[in-house]
């Protein structure tokens, strides 16, 4: 990765030598989002905005990618008006038009926690646990709320609000279509909801996404992880479906839940939930953290 203390000073030194240079103020900020450093990072691609020829334009097809990286800076810093400002100078005019916090259904998307390869040289990680791709509601073009029930292993939980990158990073598919995956670069909330496990015998496909629309209109969390896939990185980073066949937690005696709210409202739900269903069983729902 290198010496990120000898990169820092070299490029304090690049901007002092060449202060009207919009590729100097865009690779500083490039350092600077890789050390994670948002005011910095902020401040440099704002520079680099300002000095954005229709030279550089050429370069970079029209796109301005300080702009791409001045919005995840200050969606970082929580600064909605300079985020606004950064996504209308890459084009992304429809979130000019309010004010305040961003947010706005962007749809769903994948999201890498805990990524275990780096974008960038010297970049710093984030992590607080083992990389899991999950889906997330995507609430601006640089952070996403996670609508998945993560594994406890990858350290997150149901709706966290993570901040991401926007270099595609894999592909999943959704609805029969690729989606791109992206990389957390943070977390920025934690929603603080506990996670569950439950294990179901005789239930159908069907029983389970009653019981997931049921739990959804309560703001709480299902995912089925009986069908959960361990692959490898490359696979990971890659379409999945064009790899090698992966290891499968499926059980074949009983349906493996996570669930994720507080003990009192999943209770309360499933409880209603069995009442119309006989020969559904809950053989253990048991708090993991």
């Amino acid at each position: 990765m290198g010496d990120s203390s000898l990169a820092t000073v070299l490029a304090s030194e690049l901007l002092e030598l060449t202060p009207e240079s919009y590729y100097s103020w865009f690779q500083a900020g490039l350092l600077s989002k890789a050390l994670r450093k948002w005011p910095e990072s902020l401040d440099r691609n704002a520079q680099a905005l300002k000095l954005f020829s229709p030279k550089d334009a050429e370069e970079f097809n029209g796109a301005n990618p300080a702009a791409w990286n001045m919005g995840i800076a200050s969606t970082a810093l929580g600064d909605w008006s300079k985020a606004r400002d950064a996504w209308a100078a890459y084009g992304l005019h429809r979130f000019q038009n309010e004010a305040g916090p961003i947010d706005v259904d962007c749809g769903m998307a994948p999201i890498r926690l805990n990524p275990d390869q780096a974008s960038l040289p010297h970049q710093i990680l984030f992590s607080v646990g083992e990389a899991e791709v999950v889906w997330c509601w995507r609430r601006s073009p640089a952070h996403a709320i996670i609508a998945s029930v993560p594994l406890p292993e990858s350290g997150h939980r149901f709706r966290d609000t993570v901040l991401h990158d926007g270099e595609p990073k894999g592909t999943r598919r959704l609805d029969g279509q690729e989606v791109s995956v992206f990389d957390e670069l943070e977390r920025l909330e934690d929603s603080g909801l506990p996670t569950w496990q439950a294990q179901i015998a005789g239930a159908t496909d069907e029983d389970i996404h009653a019981l997931s629309d049921l739990l959804g209109q309560r703001g709480l969390g299902l995912d089925n992880w009986s069908g959960i896939r361990l692959m490898c990185s490359k696979c990971s980073h890659g379409a999945p479906e064009d790899g090698h066949e992966h290891i499968s937690t499926m059980s074949e005696d009983a349906i493996r839940l996570g669930l994720a709210g507080h003990e009192a409202a999943l209770g309360e739900v499933i409880d209603g939930w069995l009442a119309d269903r006989h020969g559904v069983d809950v053989l253990a729902l048991d708090l993991l953290w």
